[in-house]
């Protein structure tokens, strides 16, 4: 197999001028390019673009850390991500970590170790802390808004208070709301948004904790149902639980919205099927945005809108 010095005496050129051709370097006379490349086809050279990579520090690769890859709601995130990356000729690799600290780190020792060009995190449970220490190594881009990293982020507070007000202009009392897990960036921006509503319609037993999948949500529904005192509205923590509970709640005849309304957080595909009102969330457009975070010099931290898209369940 052909090398860059095969290419070189093949050219009359020398090997530096064979790597600028490789690499497009600009200054390079259209002789000699012309020469290098027509001796690259002759002697039929693929060149190695990862090595070509490696000698510049650049993997061309950056890595998305979520916590499930199953959920549809991290799948959108991720699909931006990719779709924006491709763009750039760079590639995406998923981490799923499970909330695990010990897979978060592994992470960043890899962009400490350049196997990786940049990391986004689309959530985390590791401390903001340990991965500032990291930033030195490359670009790291959180989903929640910071005074220390890079962010792209929705406004967790805005979209759960105007849910809230929604359900109460309708008329509801009993509003309740779901999280995946309790001491998360989005789950304290939600309970301060909660507690902005009037005390007497304040129910600490109406916020329920665990769940991500279509699965948890019906395990949820049931815990829900067992209770003598019941929400009359529900704000669902994203599609997949949202889907769950009302599949539960028509096996238990539980109309929605009659009995239980439903809103969730998301807007995809299973909200629009069950005709779930939908906090509509950006998700695609926050990994598009977060890998010209990582590539862009020119783009800044954002903040991106969300809107509450009404359907039968309310």
């Amino acid at each position: 197999m052909a090398n860059i010095r095969d290419i070189a005496k093949h050219a009359g050129v020398s090997v530096s001028t064979v790597s600028r051709v490789l690499n497009n370097y600009p200054y390079i006379s259209e002789e000699k390019k012309l020469k290098v490349l027509a001796a690259m086809e002759t002697l039929n050279y693929i060149p190695n673009h990862l090595a070509v990579n490696l000698s510049y520090g650049k993997s061309r690769v950056i890595a998305v850390v979520l916590p499930w890859i199953t959920n549809p709601y991290y799948l959108r995130i991720l699909e931006g991500a990719i779709k924006q990356a491709s763009k750039h000729n760079y590639h995406i690799i998923v981490i799923e970590t499970h909330y695990e600290e010990a897979e978060e780190l592994k992470v960043l020792e890899m962009l400490k170790h350049r196997s990786i060009d940049g990391i986004i995190f689309t959530t985390r449970q590791i401390s903001l802390k340990t991965i500032c220490d990291y930033e030195t190594f490359g670009p790291i881009i959180v989903m929640e808004k910071n005074d220390h990293l890079p962010y792209i982020f929705i406004n967790q507070y805005e979209a759960l208070k105007k849910a809230l007000y929604y359900l109460i202009e309708q008329g509801y009392k009993k509003i309740g709301y779901t999280l995946h897990r309790k001491n998360g960036f989005s789950a304290n921006e939600r309970a301060k948004a909660y507690a902005t509503i009037p005390e007497n319609m304040q129910y600490e037993d109406f916020i329920y904790v665990g769940g991500l999948s279509v699965t948890d949500g019906m395990r949820l529904a049931h815990n829900i149902l067992n209770q003598k005192n019941l929400p009359d509205a529900l704000i669902v923590t994203n599609d997949a639980v949202s889907a769950g509970i009302y599949a539960a709640f028509q096996n238990q005849n539980v109309k929605v919205p009659e009995d239980i309304a439903l809103i969730s957080y998301e807007n995809g595909e299973l909200s629009q099927i069950n005709n779930i009102t939908s906090v509509d969330l950006p998700l695609v457009k926050m990994g598009e945005s977060s890998v010209d975070l990582i590539l862009t010099d020119q783009v800044e931290s954002q903040e991106l809108p969300s809107s509450l898209i009404i359907r039968k369940s309310t």
